[in-house]
């Protein structure tokens, strides 16, 4: 038994095109992400309360600042998060950007892609459907000459009335 697919393909629509303003609104989230998440902070750590603070002593003289999340005083744990510089967080910010822009445009790509197999396999279709109906032509054709093939070999049967 043969299984065949008798659905007609049919393409709605057509593939986005780049907008520049949901690119700007991807990298707003993702930025907005960015800030509000401890992606824009550095953990600092320390064993002893000596090193920990010396740490962050350094890390508050290169530009870091303290963020909101609380920090851990936990003997041989001392850990805080401080906020990057303003300069580290261009640069993060600007990797993301960047980041979001090639997946915005792989997306694109991929609807292109998929417009374009699908548009592929209409036409298939379409055209497996014209040789299709141009063959059942030809053979109902050749069929109706050999049926008027054997309608003229034999003479009308001829029966007396009684």
């Amino acid at each position: 038994m043969t299984n065949t697919n008798t659905d007609k393909i049919i393409i709605q629509g057509i593939p986005a095109k780049f907008d520049p303003n949901e690119l700007e609104r991807r990298q707003q989230q993702h930025k907005f992400a960015y800030q509000q998440t401890q992606q824009c902070c550095e953990m600092v750590r320390g064993a002893i309360p000596q090193l920990f603070l010396q740490s962050v002593s350094d890390k508050i003289a290169a530009g870091y600042s303290f963020s909101k999340y609380p920090i851990s005083m936990t003997p041989l744990n001392y850990s805080a998060h401080l906020v990057k510089p303003p300069a580290m967080q261009e640069v993060d910010i600007a990797t993301i950007n960047n980041e979001v822009r090639e997946s915005y445009k792989a997306e694109l790509e991929a609807s292109h892609e998929d417009y374009k197999e699908r548009l592929y396999a209409q036409l298939v279709q379409a055209e497996e459907s014209k040789q299709a109906a141009k063959m059942q032509a030809a053979k109902d054709k050749v069929y109706a000459d050999l049926k008027r093939q054997a309608d003229q070999a034999y003479s009308p049967l001829v029966f007396p009335e009684a």
